[in-house]
């Protein structure tokens, strides 16, 4: 009997400790997002002045865009 409760006690206070840990990643998760380093319309805002070139137009892009429609 006194291997029941331990055991039940064990499991108790480890189920605490999990919650805890979850709830405390998610707050930390949570407080460190800042809005001004945030994504926004997923596209990452940085300092580059670089311009972003997502494809080049050429026969075979627009060969693959024809086949996609």
């Amino acid at each position: 009997m006194l291997n029941q409760k331990s055991r039940r006690d064990f499991l108790k206070n480890a189920s605490k400790t999990s919650v805890a840990v979850a709830v405390g990643g998610i707050a930390i998760a949570g407080c460190g997002s800042n809005s001004s380093n945030s994504l926004a319309n997923g596209v990452a805002q940085g300092r580059s002045k670089k311009k972003e070139i997502l494809y080049r137009d050429t026969k075979n892009w627009n060969s693959y865009y024809a086949s996609a429609k």
